[in-house]
This record gives C-alpha cells, sequence and structure tokens, in this order.
C-alpha cells in the first residue's frame, strides 16, 4: 500500500492544501485574506530589534537590501554584488532558482536571473566572466558583463564548488557523482575547458567536496564529509591531506595563509600554504561549549578577519596577528557569507531580517502572484551594507549587542525537583492554531484549528489540565532539521541549506542522520553515555546511523575498514527506500532478544543474525569478521542494540501509534519488572503527519485520533506506575511545516504532565525546542550539548513545588478513531 515517505519533499505543500481542504470543506484559498491581515498586524507590531522564535534579538548594522530565498554566496561582478539565493524553491521544473544583482550604491535589486539549480558557488574568472555553480543539473553558467546568461557547460555529478585558473580554465567541484544507477558516491575534481567545453583532466576527492581555491597554481578543497583540507598540483596529483576542524566549508586567504572555516567545531583552522602545513587553529567557541555558534565563512582585510558566526547572528572581528577577537558586529538572522569591498562590508543574512509571521499556502501552481507561505518560503535573505567607518564609530556599542542578543534568564535559577525519569516524545508536522486553537484559553485561533477538540480531546485535556503552552516554537522548519534539534540541539549551515535543496527535488535520496557528512557533533545519547545515564530510544532513525558510525570511529578511526565501508553503504543507500524501516526488517524476527546488555551480547553470537546486520551497517560480511575476533566491537554493538528496543517501528503510516505504544508498554513494564526503568525515554509518536487527504489507511481525522489516543496511553501508563511521583513527561512536534498558524509558522503544540507540573495554567514565555531539551538536561544532569542549548532558556514556568501526585486519567478517545485503533486502545488501557 502506497503511502507518503516522512516529509516527502515533492508533496509537503500538496499535503498542507489537502488538510485545509479535508478539515474545512472549505478552497485553501478562502483564507487567504484572512491571513494577509494578520500579517500586516504582526508586521506592524516589529520594532528595531526583532525577537526571534528561539529568543534571540536581531537589530542588523548597516543598510539592508531583501533577495531572495536562503543566500549563501555572494560575489562582486562588474561593479554589482551578485548573490546566489539557493534555498527552497519550488520543484525545478516548476520554478527556477533566483540569482539576485544588487546595486550597493541604490540599495536595491537591479535585475534577478533564473536558473534552475544552484549550488553556493560562484568566481570571476580570468577572462572576465562570471561562473554560477549549477548543483542538480549538473551544469556550470557563464554570465557576461551585462548580466545575460551566455553559455552553459555540461559536468557530469552534482556541481559544486567553482575556482579559475587561467583565462580558458575553470576548476570544478563535484560535490557528489552519479553512478549509472543515479545514486550518489564519493566526489570528485575536474578542470573544465570554458572554451571547447571539454573535461580535460579529473580526479577523485572523497566524499563531500565543497570548496575549491587556487593558490599558487595548487588547489585547496574542502573535504566536508571527511573533515579533512586537500590539496592537489595544477595536474590534479594529490600533494597532500590536512586533517581539519568539523564540517569545513568556505575558505578565505592572504599572501601566506589559507584560512578554513569550520563550521561543526567553531574554528579557523589557518594553513601555511608555503609549507602546506597546519599552522594554527582559531577558536571561535564560547561559554564552554564545542560547537554551536556556527561559523559560515570569512574574509581578510588589512590586519582583520572577518568570520560571520551563523546560529548567533554576528560578525566576529579577529585581529590576524594575534587571532583574538577585537569586536562583533550585529547582522539579520543567520549570517553566512561576509565580502570586503573597498570601504564596506557585504554580509549575507540567509534568513532575512524579520521575524516569522503567519502562514498559509497559495494557490496550486508557481508564479509571482501565488501568496505562497509554506515555511520554507518565509526563509526570504537580504544583504547588510556595511561601512567600515561605521564599525570603528560603533565598535563598543554593537559588540555589547552581540553579547547581549542570546535569550536572558537567570543563571543562577535552578530546577531543584525530584524527578528521575523523563520521558521526551516527539510528534510530527502540526502547528499550535492547526490543533489547539480552539482551546478557549492562550493564543489560540479558532478560525484556524483543523483537528479540534473532537479530534484530539487528550492534546486538549492535557493542555487544560496542566499548562497550555501558546509561545512555544520549533528551531528547524523541516522534519530534517527538527529532528537534528531534538536530538543533538543543533542543525550545521550543510544541513540547513541541505534540507532546502532537497525539499525542493534538487538532491536524489534522503539522507539525513544517516550519511555522516549531514549528522552534528554530538547528540543526547553521547552525553547520555558519558554521565552513564540509562535511556530508551524507540523509533528514532538518527539514533541508528550516528551511533554506529561513533562506535567504528571510536574503535576503528575514521580512515579504518569497517568506517569507510559503513560510510560508502551509507552514501549508497540513501537514495533508496527508508533504512529505518529496513532495520526494522532485519531485526523483526529477534525482538526479544535484546532486552538487556547480556542477551543484546548473546544475539550478537548468532551467525544469521550478525550476517543479516553486517549486510545492513557494510554491505558485505566485513563487520561480522571483525565482530568475531574484536570483543571490543562486539561490546559496543551489544550496548547499540540494548539502547533500541527492535519491536519499536520508526516512519510507517500502516503501523498504528497504538501499537507503538503497545510495544513500549511492553518494554516499559519489563525494564519495571527488572527493577530498573531507564530514566530517559525517547519516543517517537509520527502518525499525527498524516496522509493528506488520501484514505487508503486511515483519513487525516483519524489519523489525528490515533495519535492522540496513543499519546494519552502513555501517559496513563506512566501516571499509574510506581515511578509517576519523580517522573516528566514533555511532548513535542519536530516541527510544524503542514499547517497555519495565525501568530508564526513555527509555532507548535508543546504539552508536559508531571506532579510538579502546574494545574490549569497558561504559561506564555517564549520557548523553543532547545528549552525544552535545556530542561531534560539541567534535570537529570547533563551538560548543555552545544552553545545554542546552553543559552536556552529553561521551562522555569511550567513547575511548581507543590506537587500533585494524582494519576493522570484520560478523557475517553475520539470518536473519529477507527474501529481497529478502537479496539487497540481496549486492550492499552491501564
Amino acid at each position: 500500500m502506497a503511502q507518503r515517505r516522512v516529509d516527502d519533499p515533492d508533496d509537503q505543500e500538496d499535503l498542507n492544501r489537502e488538510l485545509w481542504e479535508f478539515a474545512k470543506g472549505t478552497p485553501y484559498d478562502s483564507i487567504q485574506s484572512y491571513i494577509a491581515a494578520e500579517q500586516r498586524k504582526s508586521r506592524a507590531t516589529q520594532t528595531a530589534e526583532v525577537e526571534l522564535p528561539n529568543g534571540w534579538r536581531i537589530a542588523p548594522a548597516g543598510a539592508q537590501v531583501e533577495v531572495g530565498k536562503l543566500p549563501y554566496e555572494a560575489v562582486m561582478f562588474a561593479g554589482k554584488l551578485v548573490v546566489l539565493n539557493t534555498g527552497y524553491y519550488y520543484p525545478k521544473d516548476k520554478e527556477p532558482q533566483e540569482v539576485s544583482i544588487v546595486d550597493t550604491n541604490s540599495n536595491r535589486v537591479i535585475k534577478t536571473l533564473k536558473i534552475r539549480s544552484l549550488f553556493p558557488s560562484a568566481v570571476v574568472n580570468l577572462d572576465g566572466d562570471l561562473y554560477i555553480s549549477g548543483g542538480y543539473d549538473e551544469k556550470v553558467y557563464r554570465v557576461d558583463q551585462r548580466f545575460d546568461i551566455v553559455r552553459e557547460y555540461e559536468v557530469k555529478g552534482f556541481v559544486g564548488g567553482l575556482a579559475e585558473i587561467d583565462a580558458d580554465h575553470l576548476a570544478v567541484l563535484n560535490m557528489a557523482q552519479k553512478t549509472a544507477a543515479g545514486n550518489y558516491v564519493a566526489g570528485r575534481l575536474v578542470v573544465l575547458n570554458t572554451k571547447t567545453g571539454a573535461i580535460e583532466r579529473e580526479t577523485e576527492v572523497g566524499y563531500f567536496p565543497y570548496s575549491v581555491r587556487n593558490i599558487g597554481g595548487k588547489f585547496y578543497v574542502t573535504l566536508l564529509g571527511e573533515n579533512k583540507l586537500m590539496i592537489y598540483s595544477s595536474d590534479l596529483k594529490l600533494i597532500k591531506g590536512v586533517d581539519v576542524g568539523r564540517t569545513p566549508q568556505q575558505m578565505c586567504s592572504d599572501i601566506n595563509s589559507l584560512y578554513v572555516v569550520n563550521t561543526g567545531s567553531d574554528s579557523l583552522s589557518v594553513i601555511d600554504v608555503r609549507s602546506n602545513r597546519l599552522a594554527s587553529t582559531i577558536s571561535l567557541a564560547s561559554r564552554n561549549t564545542d560547537f554551536g555558534a556556527a561559523p559560515t565563512s570569512c574574509a581578510v582585510n588589512g590586519n582583520r578577519i572577518y568570520v560571520t558566526l551563523a546560529d548567533t547572528n554576528a560578525i566576529a572581528v579577529l585581529d590576524k596577528r594575534t587571532h583574538r577577537q577585537v569586536a562583533a558586529v550585529p547582522t539579520g538572522w543567520y549570517p553566512t557569507k561576509i565580502l570586503t569591498e573597498g570601504d564596506d562590508l557585504f554580509v549575507l543574512n540567509a534568513k532575512g531580517i524579520h521575524a516569522r509571521r503567519p502562514n498559509v499556502n497559495g494557490p496550486k501552481g508557481a508564479g509571482p502572484s501565488r501568496v505562497a507561505e509554506y515555511v520554507l518560503n518565509l526563509l526570504k535573505g537580504s544583504v547588510s551594507i556595511i561601512p567600515l567607518a561605521d564599525l570603528k564609530n560603533n565598535v563598543t556599542a554593537w559588540s555589547t549587542q552581540v553579547r547581549n542578543a542570546a535569550p536572558t534568564f537567570d543563571p543562577h535559577r535552578a530546577l531543584r525537583l525530584p524527578i528521575r525519569h523523563i520521558f521526551y516524545i516527539i510528534k510530527e508536522n502540526r502547528t499550535y492554531d492547526q490543533v489547539l486553537g480552539d482551546l478557549k484559553r492562550g493564543n489560540g485561533d479558532p478560525k484556524l484549528a483543523l483537528f479540534d477538540e473532537s479530534v484530539s480531546p487528550i492534546h486538549h485535556q492535557l493542555a487544560k489540565q496542566y499548562v497550555t503552552l501558546d509561545n512555544f516554537f520549533c528551531n528547524g522548519e523541516i522534519s530534517v532539521l527538527g529532528h537534528s534539534f531534538t536530538t543533538s540541539g543543533y542543525a550545521g549551515p550543510f544541513i540547513e541549506w541541505f534540507g532546502n535543496v532537497t525539499y525542493s527535488s534538487r538532491w536524489k535520496g534522503y539522507p539525513y542522520g544517516m550519511v555522516p557528512a549531514m549528522t552534528s557533533p554530538a547528540y543526547l545519547w553521547d552525553i547520555l553515555d558519558e554521565k552513564n545515564v540509562d535511556y530508551r530510544i524507540y523509533g528514532e532513525n538518527y539514533f541508528l546511523f550516528t551511533r554506529v558510525y561513533r562506535i567504528l570511529t571510536e574503535l576503528y578511526g575514521a580512515e579504518g575498514e569497517l568506517t569507510k565501508k559503513y560510510y560508502a553503504k551509507t552514501i549508497a543507500a540513501s537514495a533508496g527506500d527508508d533504512r529505518g524501516t529496513e532495520f526494522n526488517e532485519l531485526t523483526k524476527p529477534y525482538w526479544d532478544r535484546a532486552k538487556t546488555r547480556e542477551d543484546a551480547y548473546k544475539l550478537l553470537g548468532d551467525p544469521r543474525f550478525v550476517s543479516r546486520l553486517s549486510t545492513f551497517i557494510t554491505g558485505d560480511y566485513s563487520f561480522a569478521a571483525v565482530l568475531k575476533r574484536d570483543d571490543r566491537l562486539r561490546r559496543r554493538f551489544a550496548d547499540y542494540l540494548y539502547h533500541y528496543p527492535f519491536s519499536f517501528r520508526s516512519w510507517d503510516l500502516r503501523t498504528s501509534d497504538l501499537d507503538r505504544v503497545r510495544e513500549w508498554k511492553k518494554d516499559f513494564e519489563t525494564q519495571l519488572k527488572l527493577g530498573h526503568v531507564a530514566q530517559f525515554h525517547y519516543i517517537w509518536l509520527p502518525n499525527d503527519h498524516t496522509d493528506g487527504s488520501s484514505k487508503k489507511i486511515l483519513d487525516a481525522y483519524q489519523f489525528i485520533a490515533q495519535n492522540d489516543t496513543a499519546l494519552g496511553r502513555v501517559i496513563e501508563t506512566i501516571a499509574h506506575s510506581p515511578i509517576w511521583k519523580d517522573s516528566l513527561i514533555l511532548v513535542e512536534e519536530d516541527d510544524a511545516q503542514n499547517g497555519p498558524d495565525h501568530v508564526d509558522a513555527t509555532r507548535t503544540v508543546a504539552l508536559a504532565a508531571c506532579p510538579y507540573a502546574k494545574r490549569d495554567a497558561v504559561v506564555s514565555d517564549r520557548y523553543h525546542q532547545l528549552s525544552m531539551l535545556r530542561t531534560d538536561e539541567i534535570l537529570l544532569g547533563w551538560k548543555p550539548l552545544n552553545l545554542t542549548d546552553a543559552v536556552a532558556v529553561p521551562m522555569f514556568g511550567i513547575f511548581t513545588d507543590k506537587p500533585d501526585f494524582e494519576p493522570f486519567v484520560a478523557v475517553p478517545p475520539s470518536n473519529r478513531l477507527a474501529d481497529a485503533d478502537r479496539e487497540r486502545d481496549r486492550n492499552l488501557k491501564p
């Protein structure tokens, strides 16, 4: 039976529309005038300092010019600033991406080029023309000084970074090559003859080469997927590979030094280009964290290095000699590129200069008249034009503004609660108004409620009985970002860009949480292991793949045979079917054989199971061979399998959330019998995603009712158990991309239940997904994962020091519940 993949990028907007028309019985377009009025109200209340959904405040320096969606690259050419808008545009057969030509004297866009697919790279070659990377369309575009596209070059593979060579040649990266089957494999560096269009030389370079620079006849390539800088001769012979920081993307240089921007380790690697050695590392980290500031680009001007810090909405100004930060400059939302030209700084703000706003889709089809408010369409960027003289005059004020831009709270205020068990429940895709707009308290809009109390009575009960959280936001716009935030508190600049590209059908496959280049530096399970906190992960695919890679790299290094085979397997498999389902099928016959670490260790002695697991991990039997002779690997994998109950199904709309809860409940009861309940449970209940207007499995009301009932049964089970008195249940959506909301496109449903939660309270404090994660960290004694969750405001406002130990009892389920789910529910009641 056909079903949507989890957040299939091809049909997200269709799903949005379908749910509205299914629930309301009126055309989606009919709500546009109402939404437009709400948007006007929202803009009218904005001040010079804008508060973002995550609580950070922006008031960008300089003049602002609005451009297209998610600008990630810019270059000066023919006296104008050329901006590549590389974000979400409708699938390329419907709407091209855009290149904005900005006149920096009049501060306006004077021309827009339409190109079907872009990668964030452009270079002015020595022939005087501009060359632009065409990404998914496997092309390089040549633009003359009148800003006309005068030629297209075919370059097989996903075209990435570009660098000048001479008047007749250009260096071109393929970020990934394609096999005959259309799957991606490792990338390559090629030399393109711009007169003939021929590829004259080429060499493979590894996984996810991102940018390339030609310095003194040598090519320097950042290998984002392998945390290396590769150096090649003019004839593409490998000179050297240099280990740099995590996820290196952009570079900048002066006479003797190349600065590599390491987005995942908050640092610059300084390369001496005479010796090709790592000369030093400049730390950009702050607040005792290892990552999270997310540096994205750099520029050198005189004795200063300027670095954009995406997650702190700022430019760090460094002294080139001492490498110390001497100033900071406030930018717009999520700066991705900085250029210095003459007396000015030019900064791209990928997410613009406005806070989010009400959202709704417009008419189907593309075109300039479309009032499209799918969440990714809101990521409209800007250019900040900042005179260097203004920086000199405002250095103290701007540095102070940047320092004070993070959310503020009393760091000495403690959450001193006897909480020993946390149940962290993640659901899929709903906005606040879509579910709780009819709550009759808090800031809801009943006009936008699609799944009201008749469909989701237990959500409404929880919001009324405990706390109504009507000012809670998602940090990520879409699921691939949302799950990265719920599991790691972070989504790096590459994954932010990549998510937009994939959702607009400009990449083949769905590699998130699986391919190492797409993963975060650390996940919550890494910290839990470090702190020796017992935990269970139910259905979250990010755990399956990130944990395997960490085990292999810790035991054998990134260059180990098993590690490299695992990497190759994940790349090859990422264009195919959902690998979470593949793992479920693999382990299904063994569902009860890894309840403890000892059981899992024994299971890894079963030749049939190990053979299947080895194929899953490396595509052959090499994993099985090493497992036989290396007990360290067997012990680590026993622990890995123990943490992920086999019987709990990951994404699959054909699996009822009530069946998921049944399997969770069995595992929970086993833990109770063994006298040891894991302190942290991460539970994925995804079926409120729905299947749009399709009724092949269930209709949308039935999916929501099923999810609502399943949530109630989890909470009832905990509430009637011996650990209720020291438990906390926190519930949130992974994202809010499939629904309207009158406040903000990322405002979402969040719920809390425990004896120490307030009763019958409206809590309108601004919280977001990282606030929830930070609350978990504090209560269980973990350190923050990164900078952004370290500064997130904990959810102080939901708690009371006067507990009420009365168990939660769910109201009857919705009458929209399908008959089969009604029967499942009868068997789940405590």
